[in-house]
């Protein structure tokens, strides 16, 4: 949606010129949605209070995977 500000808008807040952004590939949302689609036979009978807290557990599980590995040497 970037577009819809005007020039000058993008060039004084585009991220590559911020020095306190970092780049990403874009694709975060679709890694979860990814993981997340893996949860779908498994919550597709249950009701959804269970269905919330499980969906609720596997996210809370996915962000603590992502930062030990931030944690890793390289």
């Amino acid at each position: 949606h970037a577009y819809a500000h005007s020039m000058q808008c993008q060039i004084d807040y585009h991220p590559r010129y911020q020095s306190d952004m970092a780049m990403t590939d874009g694709e975060g949302m679709e890694r979860i949605w990814s993981y997340l689609g893996n949860f779908v036979s498994i919550t597709c009978q249950i009701n959804a209070e269970r269905r919330q807290s499980t969906l609720d557990h596997a996210i809370q599980h996915f962000r603590w995977k992502k930062l030990l590995n931030l944690c890793k040497p390289t």
